[in-house]
């Protein structure tokens, strides 16, 4: 068995939700996944655990690897125990609850990372700040999380909203716990500009996760 778990899942997806690892073995949780962010992601931890998977990587299904080796993920391990590829070194609770307006905006010097991202045919590169870097919490696109974490943190199924906020409260989460939160030298390209608006759902997670660390 690999010693890192890859896992790619979308809430809603009218695709299978796969759970692959850097064997050739494939594993579907189940066909056509309705179940929100927080649990399926719960699920792909409660397999790690039980295959005694040191390590678990959880991404959109959306992304790019762009420098993403097994070693490259163990030399991050050695540095963290749970990073991203963007993220900030502080969160001010206020609204609205992105991981990088929380950390000061764009022309803060709280933020650190680098991610690219394809907004129809141009592919853009946006330079947080510098890494890597220890933060306090990081951005849901990737997520690498050690068995010390998983094995005690899980993300909170209590969320109301399926698709939003299971990011900064997993790593402030961490973060609380003591843990090693960082943000890697990893490189992704994210085949989407992200959230470009918010809705009814991300407001009531957003209400939810202030009323959580308020």
């Amino acid at each position: 068995m690999s010693k890192i778990f890859y896992f790619s899942a979308t809430a809603g997806s009218k695709r299978d939700t796969l759970l692959y690892k850097t064997t050739d073995k494939e594993v579907f949780f189940k066909e056509n996944n309705t179940d929100s962010l927080q649990k399926t992601y719960n699920k792909a931890i409660d397999f790690c655990i039980e295959e005694s998977i040191e390590y678990i990587v959880i991404s959109h299904d959306d992304i790019i690897f762009e420098n993403v080796t097994e070693s490259k993920l163990l030399e991050n391990f050695d540095r963290y125990d749970m990073f991203g590829v963007a993220g900030a070194t502080q969160c001010k609770f206020n609204k609205p609850a992105l991981w990088h307006l929380m950390g000061g905006g764009v022309q803060g010097r709280a933020l650190r990372g680098a991610v690219a991202h394809i907004n129809g045919k141009k592919k853009n590169m946006t330079a947080f700040g510098p890494y890597p870097s220890r933060v306090v919490v990081v951005d849901g696109v990737f997520l690498a999380i050690s068995r010390k974490v998983f094995e005690k943190i899980r993300f909170d199924e209590d969320c109301p909203a399926k698709f939003h906020m299971y990011d900064l409260d997993y790593s402030l989460a961490a973060h609380n716990a003591g843990f090693k939160v960082g943000v890697s030298d990893i490189l992704i390209t994210h085949e989407s500009p992200g959230l470009t608006k918010t809705t009814d759902e991300f407001k009531r997670g957003e209400d939810w996760f202030l009323t959580k660390y308020k």
